[in-house]
């Protein structure tokens, strides 16, 4: 984890690398703090994607169940005979994708942001106003986006 973290720094600082020790110890206190919060980093996006792996497990086989069955699903609407029509009801469960989703969703919007800001600084007084409500509006856009799959 430490050489990828390592090589993860030195990327995103311009060349430089983190002071280490002859043990492989971190010299500088805030460079420690970098590497934890580059743990906690990694330790959150394997969660976010072993929550959605099982979310999709649990579809494959809803799905799986669906199409040996045969009965009137009442979400559907298609004629299967069978007792066991789990799979509208689990796409309808799927709290972890639908927050991924939101997610991309939002950060597209968060590049809109961006890059009306990034406008701003070359703007005339005149346009100043507009792009400033722009961006201003394209942030609680993606709040919303966010905030729309926890409610």
């Amino acid at each position: 984890m430490k050489q990828k973290f390592i090589e993860w720094f030195t990327k995103n600082n311009n060349g430089c690398s983190p002071a280490m020790e002859n043990d492989r110890s971190f010299v500088s206190e805030k460079t420690q703090h970098m590497f934890e919060a580059y743990q906690a980093g990694v330790a959150e996006g394997e969660a976010r994607c072993a929550a959605l792996a099982a979310e999709n497990a649990g579809l494959k086989t809803a799905i799986e169940k669906h199409a040996d069955s045969y009965i009137m699903c009442g979400y559907c609407r298609t004629e299967r005979d069978g007792k066991n029509d789990d799979v509208c009801e689990v796409l309808d469960s799927t709290p972890a994708t639908d927050a991924f989703l939101a997610e991309v969703r939002a950060s597209a919007v968060d590049e809109a942001c961006l890059k009306i800001s990034n406008a701003i600084v070359n703007c005339y007084q005149d346009e100043l106003v507009g792009l400033d409500e722009a961006a201003t509006i394209c942030g609680d856009f993606a709040s919303e986006v966010r905030k729309g799959v926890q409610s």
